[in-house]
């Protein structure tokens, strides 16, 4: 068969659409009646290959000297080619028909032909009489993109009144399964890449899609105005292509390393036996979703009026356009019968490694923080919580800038963490030495939360792993907390080069980001904490005993640039603050029940732990205060054990003698009374090595001290004394270390 290639510039567009104008005829009766009686219409494209010259998203902003424009985010030369023996192309189905109540439905389905779409340069770009001008400084390359869509792609719409229906129920399946997904930058020579294998994105459920004046496009799992529905979204797990047998979670990310992959984009390829692609990590998602949620406007954020030097714009850089999205789902809890067995499994996630013999935690069981909600003072309310631990990723907002810094709102907590006032807080997306006043894709967070505790975990093996590293017959009884509350951030990025001879690409970021640590009931937190979930033998209840960081306030301001070296993922921080205030804390989870003989069958309010406890201080060992300040020049080696290690130089920066850039405190929650190190300064290297076993996650660090030996860069640091949490300091004395080297291995084994 002869297939056309198409080209899609404006003048074949023009020409195709001249074409099939002259090409439409009126159908006579005769042919009417031939076409009467068949059911909807089929349609199957088929072509060697697409390809586009340009396609640009143009977004206003404000500049700098309060002007306004635009700006592109350009995907220039786009390829789709044919992957495997099917051409670009698939089938799409259409079809209209009557319910019985007499309503219109649609039904829509598509099947795409395997295929692979490669971006050649990715832009932000100025704009020249509405023309994206692609070629001055400020417009750097963001790399190149490559997916391999290797099982093709799905889709299924059926509604049963109308397209857009808000109390109408509709089907929706999308199945993107087992696709390969490149990132590449320039390395001098060299081409190395970020990839992530076998990707999918594969569920099916029903739903309703509707057009709301306030959030725009939705889909969600209930209906306009509603919440609470039992209508579910389902994340089918997807056949391994790799190894026959096995699945892979119906939502999967599996991140690698490959380094010198060559410059030809039909090369790229990723298989289990290719030992140049490291591992890096791997996450996944599978089971049922309930109150499922997506919607899609055009609000914007604020983010400070734009700024470049000494100017800095009255209105903000936003615009009068951008891309805000919202997504939230509930995670469905295992069903369990009278004798504690699982009957039907609930929402599945899995972090961990990822590649040949390497291992996984699966998170089952996922409830929120609260095992009962009713427990307090004079209260004895002992019914189990049943709400769902959730995700929402919060308001998620997208725009194309131009500026050195944007604004962030700081809460008063970190504000006591930074040492200045809580309110607005300015942060660099780059520094002075930064020249080309680069084009900026920024994308800001506001309100995500996940509060989920996985009160099951288990170790999994990879689905590559040969026999003599599986995992069988495990039993355990320890999950893992790690549930985020108000996570709020900025983050921009622009194209940039280094290396001497700036022949290396690379990608230029600026990010500020926050969490807090808990909410004013304390029903949800930020918090990283192991579970024990054994059974009492006497109450039948789970004990939920809990230990780790907890209520932690944390705040991170960096910028810098990340590039693809041969060994491994390059990061240069040019700025780095850290702050943190948290609760290394011991106890039960709020609402369980004690775990003494007194308490094993009583009613009593007294024998179950508050629902409130994490805004007491009673499981508190001691608090932890801290802020560090300065530069970083670090490397994520992924390895071929399916381990990861981070090298690099970290240098605290010196405190002048009214501040205090680097500190960590040790406080006693009862008193507020605290011991300081205060104005740590110096220099260090480190090395740590991250690793899975089948049944262990083990830490080896290595520090050294004042590597180059230079007196300047001894570690030392005041020791201070503080009564009160107002007091001034005490000082006990200096300390000072010239050199040496600390190392130290953790191990951790649940049972």
């Amino acid at each position: 068969m002869n297939k056309n290639k198409t080209r899609l510039t404006v003048l074949m567009l023009s020409i195709l659409t001249a074409q099939y104008t002259v090409a439409m005829e009126a159908l006579s009766d005769q042919n009417l009646r031939e076409v009467s009686g068949k059911d909807g219409l089929t349609v199957q494209l088929q072509t060697d290959k697409v390809t586009a010259n340009q396609i640009n998203w143009k977004d206003n902003t404000t500049f700098a000297d309060g002007s306004s424009g635009n700006l592109n985010l350009s995907l220039n030369n786009l390829a789709i080619t044919q992957l495997g023996s099917q051409a670009v192309g698939g089938t799409i189905k259409f079809d209209v028909g009557t319910t019985s109540n007499n309503k219109a439905g649609i039904r829509l389905e598509a099947a795409l032909n395997p295929s692979q779409i490669h971006i050649a340069d990715i832009k932000v770009c100025s704009d020249v009489a509405n023309t994206a001008n692609c070629s001055d400084a400020s417009s750097q390359s963001l790399g190149a993109l490559t997916i391999k869509d290797r099982d093709g792609t799905k889709f299924l719409l059926q509604t049963a009144n109308g397209l857009f229906n808000a109390q109408e129920l509709g089907y929706l399946e999308f199945g993107l399964q087992n696709a390969n997904i490149f990132y590449s930058l320039k390395n001098s020579a060299a081409v190395n890449q970020l990839v992530l294998k076998d990707f999918n994105f594969n569920f099916k459920g029903s739903g309703y899609m509707y057009l709301d004046p306030v959030k725009g496009f939705v889909l969600s799992t209930n209906a306009q105005g509603t919440t609470g529905s039992t209508n579910q979204i389902t994340l089918d797990r997807v056949a391994d292509l790799d190894n026959a047998g096995k699945t892979k979670p119906g939502f999967n990310v599996d991140l690698r390393y490959k380094a010198n992959v060559g410059a030809d984009p039909a090369a790229y390829a990723t298989q289990n036996d290719d030992s140049t692609v490291k591992p890096i990590l791997r996450l996944g998602a599978s089971g049922a979703l309930r109150d499922a949620e997506i919607s899609v406007n055009a609000a914007r954020p604020t983010l400070g009026g734009a700024q470049i030097g000494a100017a800095t714009a009255s209105s903000d850089m936003t615009g009068s356009t951008g891309v805000h999205v919202a997504m939230k789902a509930s995670f469905t809890p295992d069903v369990k019968d009278s004798n504690g067995q699982v009957t039907t499994q609930g929402t599945r996630l899995e972090l961990g490694g990822t590649g040949k013999n390497s291992y996984a935690i699966e998170f089952g069981n996922l409830t929120p923080l609260q095992i009962r909600q009713g427990i307090a003072v004079g209260s004895s309310n002992l019914a189990l919580n049943q709400n769902l631990a959730q995700i929402n990723f919060g308001d998620l907002y997208i725009n194309a800038v131009k500026t050195q810094s944007m604004e962030f709102q700081i809460s008063s907590t970190i504000a006591a963490l930074l040492g200045r006032q809580a309110g607005i807080y300015r942060h660099n997306l780059y520094e002075s030495s930064v020249t080309s006043n680069p084009n900026i894709l920024s994308l800001a967070i506001r309100g995500m939360e996940f509060q989920a505790i996985a009160r099951s975990a288990r170790f999994i093996a990879d689905n590559s792993n040969d026999s003599a590293n599986q995992i069988n017959n495990q039993t355990a009884t320890w999950g893992l907390g790690l549930p985020i509350y108000n996570l709020n951030a900025n983050l921009g990025i622009y194209g940039t080069t280094y290396g001497t001879n700036k022949d290396k690409q690379g990608i230029g970021f600026g990010l500020a980001l926050s969490t807090q640590g808990r909410n004013t009931d304390g029903s949800k937190t930020t918090s990283v904490m192991l579970i024990d979930g054994a059974k009492n033998a006497n109450s039948g209840e789970e004990v939920n005993y809990y230990a780790g960081l907890r209520n932690i306030d944390l705040f991170l301001d960096t910028n810098g640039s990340i590039g693809f070296e041969q060994n491994g993922i390059a990061l240069d921080l040019t700025k780095l603050i850290i702050a943190l205030n948290a609760e290394l804390a011991l106890g039960q989870l709020p609402g369980s029940r004690y775990n003494i003989a007194a308490c094993n069958t009583s009613t009593s309010v007294a024998c179950f732990v508050p629902s409130n406890n994490f805004t007491q201080n009673s499981d508190v060992l001691f608090a932890i205060g801290l802020r560090l300040d300065g530069t970083a020049s670090l490397m994520l080696i992924p390895g071929a054990a399916s381990d990861l290690t981070l090298k690099g130089n970290v240098n605290l920066l010196a405190s002048a003698s009214n501040e205090n850039r680097n500190y960590i405190h040790i406080v006693d929650p009862s008193t507020n009374a605290a011991l300081g190190l205060d104005k740590i300064s110096g220099n260090l290297n480190l090395n740590t090595n991250l690793k899975l076993t089948k049944d262990t996650f083990v830490v080896a660090n290595q520090v050294d001290l004042n590597p180059s030996q230079t007196p300047s860069q001894v570690l030392k640091a005041n020791l201070n004394f503080y009564p009160t949490a107002a007091s001034t300091g005490q000082q006990l004395g200096q300390m000072v270390i010239t050199g040496g080297t600390i190392r130290s291995s953790i191990g951790i084994t649940p049972r």
